[in-house]
């Protein structure tokens, strides 16, 4: 697959997870948000791009315990 499609896919991705934030559309925008990051991830680790891994890694440990809590216990 080519990298390119998966870097816009994931950048478009993230933009409407921003737009769905602002709307206060919760939990799609997380939602959204992971499948742009995990999309980012997968660019950076294919173009040995620690800085980009950096950015998008973290934002699963943030979001998915956020999403466990609201699903489960709230």
């Amino acid at each position: 697959m080519n990298i390119n499609y998966v870097k816009w896919f994931s950048a478009v991705v993230i933009v409407i997870a921003m737009v769905f934030h602002t709307m206060g559309w919760t939990p799609w925008n997380s939602i959204l948000q992971l499948i742009g990051a995990a999309g980012w991830t997968y660019v950076g680790i294919k173009w040995k791009e620690k800085a980009i891994v950096l950015n998008f890694i973290p934002q699963f440990f943030i979001i998915i315990p956020a999403l466990i809590y609201m699903f489960f216990y709230k």
